[in-house]
């Protein structure tokens, strides 16, 4: 009987949000982008259907499917299972039920749908190799495939981090070289303190970040000379933060993450609400080092960074105002796919 499960974690960004999004990063001198992974993952089941028909159960959203393969790939309920199904998988393969289960809330900004689609179509590639013996993907080919589907489904160019923060977890180095994209990727414990000190907490307001991503790019390509002065800002301040994780200085990748997002909240004033400010206020006189909102366009998780020693009281002033500490830390590995 044939089963297939794989998991993806979800990621949260340290600099250079938006500088992955091509082809805005062969506009900069400078550029990176700095990513962790972590547990808050994204989970799929794939099983031959004991009925010829195609099932999705979507057990966060609480939403399911039955029919056709047809009827499938054009799934209105869950566009992005069908559209992955029908970039890989083919009518004449066997029925398949895919449940899929996310820990991360919708519109955290954590990139929760792109890692959901790594671990889709990881599992439905690897139906295909056991029913077909097709060759294995690259893991260039996984995040394309992912990344074309998603763009088709958003309407909108989509960037690369939040798949690769799937692909890889642990803590990543994305640079934008011609013709590729680079990724380094580093044990949490080479920067030390950097997984004690993390926490993640929600706003309880989630957002889409996509669409302000958009707006984005449409005005650079238009040629505003302020926003793409700024991008550059943003371009040198990632790449330092790069450096630094590199070295494993955590002090200097915290400061210049901090930089870095004092740059970002320029490109959308609107990135913080009431509620993440609130919450930010809070950390801060609690004793936390600083906090970021997650996503390039800020959604309803924010990453807070706290010395140890001050951890359990801004974890009790972000409750006290309404946050909501979410059960992630540093995820120790990326994507994992078994097979029956």
């Amino acid at each position: 009987m044939l089963k297939v499960t794989a998991q993806a974690p979800t990621r949260i960004d340290l600099a250079g949000g938006t500088l992955d999004l091509w082809p805005i990063h062969h506009l900069l001198d400078q550029k990176a982008t700095v990513n962790v992974g972590i547990t808050l993952d994204a989970r799929v089941e794939l099983t031959e259907s004991a009925d010829g028909r195609f099932h999705f159960i979507s057990q966060d959203q609480n939403v399911s499917l039955s029919g056709t393969f047809d009827r499938a790939v054009a799934s209105k309920e869950l566009p992005l299972l069908g559209l992955l199904l029908s970039a890989i998988w083919r009518a004449e393969l066997p029925a398949l039920t895919i449940t899929t289960a996310a820990k991360s809330p919708a519109g955290a900004g954590l990139g929760g749908s792109s890692c959901l689609g790594i671990a889709i179509a990881a599992a439905l590639w690897r139906a295909r190799q056991i029913t077909e013996g097709v060759e294995p993907l690259t893991e260039d080919e996984l995040v394309r495939i992912v990344q074309d589907v998603e763009a088709r489904l958003i309407h909108a160019p989509t960037g690369v981090q939040d798949y690769w923060g799937g692909v890889r977890g642990r803590v990543n180095i994305l640079t934008f070289p011609y013709g590729k994209t680079k990724v380094e990727t580093y044990a949490p414990e080479s920067v030390a303190g950097l997984t004690e000190e993390l926490i993640v907490c929600y706003s309880g307001k989630s957002r889409q970040s996509a669409i302000n991503n958009w707006e984005i790019f449409k005005r650079l390509f238009d040629g505003d000379k302020a926003l793409l002065a700024t991008f550059n800002e943003i371009g040198a301040a990632s790449e330092q933060c790069a450096l630094a994780i590199r070295e494993g200085n955590l002090a200097k990748a915290l400061f210049v993450s901090h930089h870095e997002w004092q740059l970002r909240k320029r490109l959308w004033p609107n990135i913080e609400t009431a509620e993440t400010k609130k919450l930010d206020d809070a950390a801060k006189q609690a004793g936390a080092r600083f906090s970021r909102v997650c996503g390039a366009g800020g959604g309803g998780v924010m990453a807070v960074f706290a010395p140890l020693d001050a951890r359990k009281g801004v974890e009790a002033a972000l409750r006290e105002q309404g946050g909501v500490i979410l059960n992630a830390t540093i995820a120790r590995q990326g994507l994992t796919v078994n097979a029956n």
